[in-house]
């Protein structure tokens, strides 16, 4: 099918087919975010937020697409079937902990300390694609059910969410017993969300890193 253009005089639109496909979305954000953008001055903010940013999308181990980067977080995804849970993990801890490495550095470089942690969302489902100009963006249910799924109940600041939708990945072992828990949320507009979440941080308040 030929892509949908508009009419000359307008920056190029194209709809990328009118089917949707099944993919991964996976958003790393950083809690505390808002923190640093409060406390910290505008030039060392910059330099730490970019820093940071910058090694997520190193570490892009699964060769996902870059749909978007929205101030503190990077929109991936990837046209694939359901992946395994083993590699889910092993995507957020490679990030995390070049994460970690990064902040670790940038605290020691601006002598702060930066209350900065990293957490996923991963969600999987039907969309569609477009662009517009230069960028892709994604369309459907499933992308606006993973930004809201980033403010969710979760009792800790670093933390992978694989919602029920990737439940064929969720029915193996989880990688760490006794570290992750599910919950159940209803978000205004949108159908009850139900997910597992996998703890990256001790519970002890002072904790930061791995337990």
């Amino acid at each position: 099918m030929r892509p949908f253009i508009l009419p000359k005089g307008n920056p190029v639109h194209r709809i990328h087919g009118t089917q949707a496909r099944k993919g991964l979305v996976f958003i790393p954000d950083m809690s505390g975010f808002t923190t640093l953008v409060r406390s910290t001055d505008l030039m060392a903010g910059q330099i730490i937020t970019c820093e940071l940013l910058a090694v997520i999308l190193q570490h892009n181990m699964l060769g996902m697409e870059v749909a978007e980067i929205e101030g503190d977080a990077v929109f991936f995804y990837k046209w694939e079937e359901i992946p395994d849970m083993e590699a889910l993990y092993a995507q957020f801890e490679a990030m995390k902990t070049a994460f970690d490495g990064k902040l670790r550095e940038l605290e020691a470089q601006f002598g702060l300390q930066l209350d900065l942690h990293l957490k996923a969302i991963a969600h999987y489902g039907d969309m569609a694609e477009f662009s517009v100009g230069a960028y892709n963006k994604l369309y459907g249910e499933v992308v606006v059910e993973a930004h809201r799924l980033l403010k969710n109940n979760v009792p800790a600041r670093s933390y992978l969410l694989v919602t029920d939708a990737l439940q064929p990945a969720l029915t193996g072992n989880l990688p760490i017993a006794g570290r992750s828990s599910q919950l159940c949320e209803l978000y205004g507009g949108l159908r009850n969300l139900c997910f597992t979440y996998i703890l990256f941080e001790c519970l002890q308040p002072a904790a930061q890193h791995f337990c």
